[in-house]
């Protein structure tokens, strides 16, 4: 990776091993994030009391889903407070390998263990999840976000109902910080790890100052967002298969051959 001087933008918590493997490769690597994760506002009572009426009621669901590390972390202090015991008969199902590691070190057993799903779409094409009619489906994430996990499972019949812990907010930086950041480092690849955190970046940098950062290399995981990276202007695209370390070092790797 000689030559790459890589801006990564994922929150702290998913950025260190990343980073130290870019420098390990021979390429330079920066930690900004453009996503600050926090746990629910004190004063957001109805989110807080749905949250503790779903976790009481966590025995009657027949499936659980995590859809990141941060769903995990917030999710389990939910549910260690009133389930000093796991319920039994309930499948825990996982987006993402960094996401199933932090819910088995968690003590929740995997339903896909042997191959986890890196995105929504993988996910539903898992053999628990296709006859699902009737049953009770909790997914566990941040307030906000893609709606097409919870639409899919109630067109096969699924009762879906969320259990929003934690929120996504813009990091705070001062204006024009995230521009002359890239600028000070000479950073030719950005590596982003969602819709959102696009979107986020966008933002930061400012409408003006944007316009002069289209050139840079974009690391998007998945067509989805190399799609909203085109309606943002963006002319530069590497397309990972997914958000995942793996798949990033590899895009990374096959863009500098």
């Amino acid at each position: 990776m000689q030559g790459l001087k890589v801006l990564v933008t994922r929150p702290a918590g998913q950025a260190a091993s990343l980073i130290a493997a870019i420098n390990d490769a021979g390429g330079q690597a920066w930690h900004q994030p453009v996503l600050a994760i926090e746990g629910l506002a004190e004063n957001d009572q109805d989110r807080r009391q749905q949250c503790k009426r779903r976790i009481l009621d966590l025995d009657l669901y027949q499936q659980v889903i995590f859809i990141s590390t941060n769903a995990v972390a917030f999710g389990v202090d939910w549910i260690e407070q009133y389930w000093p015991q796991l319920p039994v008969g309930v499948q825990w199902h996982a987006i993402g390998a960094a996401t199933a590691s932090a819910m088995q070190a968690a003590g929740l057993g995997v339903c896909e263990q042997g191959d986890v799903a890196m995105n929504s779409e993988e996910l539903l094409s898992s053999p628990a999840l296709q006859l699902v009619s009737g049953q009770r489906i909790l997914i566990v994430r941040g307030i906000g976000g893609r709606e097409h996990l919870a639409q899919q499972l109630q067109s096969r019949g699924a009762l879906v109902d969320y259990i929003e812990c934690y929120q996504r907010v813009l990091p705070r930086l001062t204006h024009n910080q995230l521009a002359q950041f890239i600028d000070r480092h000479a950073i030719n690849v950005i590596s982003v790890n969602s819709g959102e955190s696009l979107e986020n970046f966008c933002q930061l940098i400012e409408p003006v100052t944007l316009l002069d950062h289209l050139a840079i290399t974009l690391l998007v995981p998945g067509e989805r967002v190399a799609e909203l990276a085109c309606q943002r202007g963006f002319k530069n695209i590497i397309v990972a298969k997914n958000a995942g370390q793996t798949a990033t070092l590899a895009a990374l790797n096959c863009y500098q051959r």
